[in-house]
């Protein structure tokens, strides 16, 4: 079966919890089981719809304040994953925070899709964003079954996306250098070399494995998204899932070449869940 249908039926039969757990306790109660059995049931259950219904729709901002040499307010995001488990309507909430915020950039580590079949109405919201937008692509934007990347990148491109694909944006007070998916043998990194430092020089790509690659010259500050931050958070399971060679998770973290921002993303992937890690807009503060 392909993966796509597989999740499109994980995602439909999800809502059948509901009538299922009635049943179930009504069953158990009929036959008087054990009432330590149904309050871990039910235990179980509210857990369960909780990270299935409720936690994938809350929409966290959170501020970080990095120390780096130069000044700027980032918003960043990540992971939309637009299409079977996000939709148009949870990417206008999005934007609508953001703009609350008031940064001076705003930066899309990829990953804009998710078997999304109408681009454009998916993200015709990110027009309303009030500040420059820069993104790069992520490594389901290269290979999703009903979107061509060019396809992507010229709806992108209509909304105010500006697309850095191996190339760099010079901003006010800092240089922007936009990597792409090295997965997929586009690794930029060597691009790096071009530049001093006195560039203040911020990287974005989506994969923080991206970093391994890095030559000895450095980057002030590296942002990305990739690990879902693991998605469903369950303490020392999570971690063994992310799908990295590094050993990354989410947050700032200080690598040997660069300062490394992860963020935990806003999206699903594989099972509609997510637990202990909801979705999440970071607010850099640089100084």
């Amino acid at each position: 079966m392909n993966p796509l249908t597989s999740n499109k039926l994980i995602y439909f039969a999800s809502f059948l919890v509901f009538p299922f757990l009635g049943i179930l306790i009504y069953w158990l109660l009929r036959r008087r089981a054990n009432l330590f059995l149904i309050i871990c049931l039910m235990a179980l259950s509210i857990l369960f719809i909780w990270a299935r219904f409720i936690e994938p729709q809350i929409i966290l901002v959170r501020q970080q304040k990095i120390d780096i040499g130069f000044s700027g307010k980032i918003a960043l995001i990540a992971d939309i994953h637009a299409g079977i488990y996000k939709n148009e309507k949870f990417i206008k909430r999005v934007v609508a925070k953001i703009n609350q915020q008031q940064p001076e950039v705003i930066l899309i580590a990829g990953d804009f899709l998710y078997a999304c079949d109408d681009v454009n109405k998916y993200f015709s919201s990110l027009t309303m964003l009030k500040a420059p937008v820069y993104a790069v692509l992520g490594n389901h934007d290269f290979y999703s079954p009903n979107c061509p990347r060019v396809e992507l990148i010229e709806a992108l491109t209509q909304q105010g996306v500006k697309i850095l694909d191996n190339s760099a944006m010079t901003l006010p007070n800092f240089t922007l250098l936009g990597l792409s998916d090295y997965m997929f043998g586009r690794d930029g990194t060597a691009m790096l070399n071009n530049y001093t430092q006195s560039d203040n020089l911020i990287v974005m790509t989506h994969n923080p494995d991206t970093i391994l690659n890095y030559p000895n010259k450095t980057a002030d500050l590296t942002v990305c998204g990739h690990t879902h931050g693991g998605q469903v958070r369950i303490p020392w399971i999570y971690k063994h899932v992310i799908p990295t060679q590094g050993d990354f998770d989410q947050g700032l973290t200080q690598e040997k070449n660069t300062q490394l921002f992860i963020t935990s993303g806003l999206g699903e992937y594989g099972l509609p869940l997510r637990f202990l890690n909801p979705p999440a807009i970071d607010i850099l503060e640089l100084k």
